[in-house]
């Protein structure tokens, strides 16, 4: 989020040197920086945007581990679900190497199960995070089904939630790869 706010105020700066000062030599160039750096805030900010929504989606389930210190986006079923509908809908064989009816089959199937991942790193370390969901506060109702580090699975009702952790080699911490999976 702080690049976006140093590409605004970059922006500005571009904006006042293009549009607003006295004719320069860098007139031209200063609105283009002007367009270029708000196009690139614009690009900070929804992934800024989308980080934190995606932590706030896996907070609905669970509680996240504590210390989060970088999230990465996955498609959700929903928008896998559209590019297979996409796919489907393009007609004859092409380079995708099936048939249009194998590709509407597909497009069908994908919406059977929901299914949703996150992508979150910490500066925990492997047994703190195994620790934390050993608690049942954090778990919020789900009931443990399988312990063994590197993989922890959970369940409720017909909903399933595994986390694999791994170390972030060569970075401190360690990444946590959560999917949910429910009928």
């Amino acid at each position: 989020m702080s690049v976006t706010i140093i590409l605004l105020v970059l922006a500005a700066a571009f904006f006042w040197a293009g549009f607003r000062a006295p004719r320069h030599a860098l007139q031209y160039q200063s609105r283009a920086g002007f367009f270029m750096s708000l196009a690139l805030a614009g690009f900070g900010g929804y992934f800024a945007w989308r980080e934190s929504r995606t932590v706030a989606e896996l907070a609905e389930l669970i509680d996240p581990v504590p210390e989060i210190t970088g999230v990465r986006y996955v498609p959700t079923t929903t928008d896998v679900g559209a590019v297979s509908e996409f796919l489907a809908a393009v007609p004859g064989r092409g380079r995708l190497g099936t048939t249009q009816e194998d590709r509407r089959n597909l497009a069908e199937r994908v919406t059977e199960r929901r299914s949703e991942y996150w992508i979150m790193k910490t500066a925990l370390q492997p047994d703190s995070v195994f620790a934390f969901y050993r608690e049942a506060a954090p778990r919020r109702g789900w009931t443990i089904e399988t312990d063994r580090p590197p993989w922890l699975l959970l369940a409720r009702g017909t909903e399933t939630l595994f986390l694999f952790v791994t170390d972030d080699f060569p970075r401190p911490g360690v990444r946590i790869l959560y999917g949910f999976s429910a009928e």
